[in-house]
């Protein structure tokens, strides 16, 4: 299987809900026991990897809406080639709490970092690029841009976030088991989330 990255977006600074992503790629590493993170491309990226280096842990450091150059400068940096996998750990505002999907990219995003990561791909990568949202929801019923807005740059509970740390990251982990004893190959996402689901309900 060619190089996994798992590459999560999210604003600088204090963890909040849009920055789920980072959280949870910090507890990927942690689970992996991969290396420290290391800044690199001016600073828009920091990596880490697992082993001989067949998984990367990448971490924007760019703001969200500036995902996709964070990625270009990484992609570029480390030389990957077209057959490298990415998968973009972010945060799902349309998913319960915890809950985690696999997707692949589509042309209209809602999610500002996903729109950034979405231009930068290009045709090349299309089919070697996913998304992997971990649930920060439910986001708020009729809510405005503004308020939707602070919504997402708000701080987690304390329970909500005891939440994500440990089933989140629970699921998280059997995902991307998965996933890379797939080598990467999905030919049906919804019946791989709901097979994915099944599996942590039964556990």
């Amino acid at each position: 299987m060619d190089t996994v990255v798992i590459f999560s977006i999210g604003n600088p600074g204090p963890v909040n809900r849009h920055s789920a992503g980072h959280l949870m790629l910090l507890k990927l590493m942690e689970h992996y026991d991969a290396s420290p993170l290391v800044k690199g491309g001016k600073g828009k990226y920091s990596s880490s990897q697992v082993g001989e280096g067949s998984v990367i842990f990448a971490k924007s450091n760019c703001y969200m809406n500036e995902s996709g150059q964070a990625l270009k400068d990484f992609t570029a940096s480390e030389r990957l080639s077209l057959e490298s996998i990415i998968v973009v750990l972010y945060d799902d505002f349309e998913n319960k709490l915890g809950k985690v999907k696999l997707s692949p990219f589509k042309a209209k995003e809602s999610h500002n970092g996903l729109k950034s990561i979405y231009q930068f791909l290009g045709p090349s990568r299309y089919e070697n690029c996913f998304k992997l949202g971990v649930g920060i929801g439910p986001k708020p019923s009729n809510a405005s841009r503004d308020s939707m807005a602070s919504w997402v740059l708000s701080a987690f509970k304390m329970d909500e976030k005891q939440v994500l740390v440990t089933d989140g990251v629970e699921l998280l982990v059997m995902y991307l088991q998965e996933f890379l004893e797939r080598d990467g190959h999905i030919p049906d996402f919804n019946k791989f989330n709901a097979h994915m689901t099944k599996v942590f309900a039964a556990r």
